[in-house]
């Protein structure tokens, strides 16, 4: 669970909110930091990843129980579920990229390089890569020109500039993390995330937790509380938020018959799945079709 003195936002200061599973944000640090004399104070983001492609300047950032001190061009990963915080130098120039959890867990689903991305929080050095960096930053500013703009298809422009940016990102931060740039893995989330990649894979064959367990090398009481400690749901509740993600899509976009919908996500029974829905949801699966 969350700590009752650590606020959860959907953008800082924000209220929060589940993430819409496309969901994607660019801002200059600037924008927000200025605003609160660029200090930003702990928080933490339940589904939502954080890059910040920082040019110039220099500060702090605290993610979870590390601290790292900043100077010049630099890239901030902050996975979802990870209490952090910023302090700025005053003027300092760069981009927040925000974006779904989801969308980087469907990368590495595609590429599973992109994991690298969303399993520590790390503070990485660019001096060196000040090419490849810049590649970043371009197309970190190209999705936020597309964001901000009102041409027609603008929105698929910016996620054609995030696809870009991701892979610009992935190929300057993986040498750094590799070389223990990072400063340290946060096992927690990078469990967790693991995990969850796993659950997209398997959630519809209904695959007990035992085997995600001898895949992930771990055990019960640790997947436990890494769940509970970056989600504040349990193993199992995540993997039934899952089913439940899915349930309510099929339900309402598909026009499949409640049926088709527990046979489509590997339930035997549509009754038992017309049971686990209320269970979960408070109604049935008819109401949400018609709500």
């Amino acid at each position: 669970m969350t700590r009752p003195d650590i606020p959860v936002f959907s953008l800082y200061g924000e209220a929060p909110a589940t993430a819409e599973d496309r969901f994607l944000h660019v801002e200059l640090i600037e924008d927000r930091s200025s605003l609160v004399d660029w200090r930003i104070r702990p928080h933490q983001h339940g589904d939502l990843v954080q890059f910040l492609a920082i040019r110039e300047g220099a500060g702090q950032v605290q993610a979870d129980q590390r601290t790292w001190t900043f100077d010049g061009p630099t890239l901030i990963l902050v996975p979802a579920g990870v209490v952090h915080g910023f302090a700025f130098a005053r003027g300092t120039i760069g981009w927040v990229v925000t974006l779904s959890d989801r969308i980087l867990r469907g990368l590495a689903r595609r590429d599973p390089a992109f994991a690298a991305l969303g399993g520590e929080a790390a503070c990485l050095a660019m001096a060196g890569q000040e090419g490849a960096f810049a590649a970043v930053l371009a197309a970190a500013d190209g999705v936020l020109a597309e964001l901000r703009g009102q041409g027609h298809g603008h929105r698929v422009a910016a996620e054609g500039h995030m696809l870009v940016l991701m892979a610009a990102l992935l190929r300057v931060a993986r040498p750094a993390l590799a070389s223990g740039g990072g400063g340290g893995r946060s096992g927690q989330v990078a469990l967790v995330a693991a995990f969850r990649a796993l659950v997209d894979l398997h959630y519809r064959s209904h695959r007990p937790l035992d085997a995600y367990l001898t895949e992930l090398r771990t055990s019960s009481s640790t997947l436990r509380a890494a769940c509970l400690a970056v989600t504040g749901r349990p193993a199992i509740g995540l993997i039934q938020d899952r089913l439940m993600t899915e349930a309510k899509r099929l339900i309402l976009y598909s026009g499949r018959t409640i049926a088709a919908v527990a046979y489509e996500l590997g339930f035997e029974d549509p009754a038992y799945f017309s049971r686990f829905f209320q269970r979960q949801s408070g109604e049935s699966p008819a109401l949400g079709a018609s709500g």
